[in-house]
C-alpha cells in the first residue's frame, strides 16, 4: 500500500489520530462540501473522532487519503481510488474544504491519483464521476481530458436525494498524452 503522494502544494497521506478536528472544520462539517458528496455529514467532535478512527482503519487496506497542505500538514480534504475491474480504476470520492478551493489543489489531487493508478498500479483506464450540477468538478474532468462515458441516477443514502452523475473515462493512451500543469 502506498501511504504518501506528494505534489507542489499538497500531500495525499493516511489519516492521523489528531486529524479529526481539522477534518470536521475543513471538510466533514462544511455544508458546501458535503452537498456534493455521498457521505453523511459529520457535525460534532464526537462524530469526527469516530469518523477519523474509521478512516484510519479503512485507509490501511485502501488507496484512500487525506489531502493535507504540504507546508503545514493540515488536512483540507479527502480522496480515494479503487480498482473495480482488472486494471480499471475509479475515483471513489474527492473533496476539498470550501476555503481551500480555487487554489489549484484539485488539479494536484487528480494528477496524483492518475499517477498512482496509471504509473504505480498499471491501470488501463480511470473513471471520474461528478454530479452534473457540480461545475467545478466537471471543469476538472475536462482539464485532464476525461471523455464522457455515461450518466447514472443515484440516491444519496443519507438524505435520499436523487442525484444525476456523469461518468467519464481516461484511457492509458490518453493519459500518456497529457501535459500536466
Amino acid at each position: 500500500m502506498i501511504d504518501t503522494l506528494i505534489c507542489e502544494h499538497i500531500i495525499l497521506r493516511k489519516a492521523k489520530e489528531d486529524d479529526y478536528l481539522s477534518m470536521l472544520n475543513n471538510v466533514w462539517g462544511d455544508e458546501e462540501v458535503y452537498k456534493w458528496m455521498l457521505y453523511t455529514p459529520t457535525l460534532t467532535i464526537e462524530e469526527a473522532i469516530e469518523r477519523n478512527k474509521r478512516s484510519i482503519e479503512y485507509q490501511k487496506n485502501n488507496y484512500a487519503y487525506y489531502i493535507a497542505l504540504k507546508d503545514s500538514d493540515i488536512p483540507i480534504g479527502l480522496c480515494a481510488i479503487k480498482e473495480y475491474e482488472d486494471k480499471r480504476f475509479k475515483e471513489s470520492g474527492i473533496c476539498i474544504g470550501t476555503k481551500y478551493q480555487g487554489k489549484g489543489y484539485g488539479k494536484e489531487v487528480v494528477y496524483l491519483l492518475l499517477q498512482l493508478a496509471f504509473d504505480k498500479l498499471g491501470a488501463e483506464s480511470f473513471e471520474y464521476g461528478y454530479f452534473v450540477d457540480n461545475i467545478k468538478s466537471k471543469s476538472l474532468a475536462a482539464y485532464f481530458g476525461f471523455k464522457y462515458d455515461h450518466t447514472e441516477e443515484i440516491v444519496r443514502p443519507w438524505d435520499k436525494q436523487k442525484k444525476i452523475v456523469d461518468l467519464c473515462l481516461l484511457s492509458r493512451e490518453d493519459y500518456e498524452k497529457i501535459k500536466f500543469f
